[in-house]
């Protein structure tokens, strides 16, 4: 008998983006390095599956610029669900256009488009450094009206 090798946790991943193509692509790379992959179309989508999902959810990875809902929405209406569920941003827009519409996040930031691997190393540095900064919680602390959070330095780059 051998010793048995340690087996990696199976991490789940919600991915949100309303680019099929994106989705795709990001969700075939990733089942590859063996995470499980929940897939969202939209913002209303990622509330039902991460209502109705039965097990953690480790990390949400959604577009922040989305028709109907964006990113920032979706991850004040995860609050109540999933708290404790890290986040990675994804867009297209520049920097400036992000702040210009009060959307730059706290969180680490991908800028479309990328190579998958870079996503999966944002995936694999989150995991392997949870930190409450980058959590749906942190991204909705009660703050008194005029009193701003800007961004931490040190999180857009990935």
């Amino acid at each position: 008998m051998s010793p048995a090798t340690p087996v990696k946790p199976i991490r789940t991943i919600l991915l949100v983006d309303d680019h099929e193509l994106v989705v795709r692509a990001l969700h075939n790379y990733l089942e590859k390095q063996g995470y499980n992959l929940l897939e969202a179309r939209d913002g209303e989508e990622a509330l039902l599956i991460a209502e109705c999902y039965p097990a953690p959810i480790h990390i949400l990875v959604t577009d922040l610029v989305m028709a109907r809902m964006n990113g920032r929405e979706l991850v004040r209406r995860l609050l109540p669900l999933r708290p404790d569920m890290q986040v990675i941003m994804m867009s297209g827009f520049p920097d400036e256009v992000m702040a210009q519409r009060g959307l730059t996040p706290l969180v680490p930031m991908l800028r479309k488009p990328f190579p998958p691997k870079r996503l999966l190393n944002a995936i694999e540095e989150v995991l392997a450094n949870p930190q409450s900064e980058r959590t749906v919680a942190s991204l909705f602390e009660p703050s008194s009206p005029g009193s701003s959070s800007p961004a931490k330095s040190g999180t857009a780059g990935v």
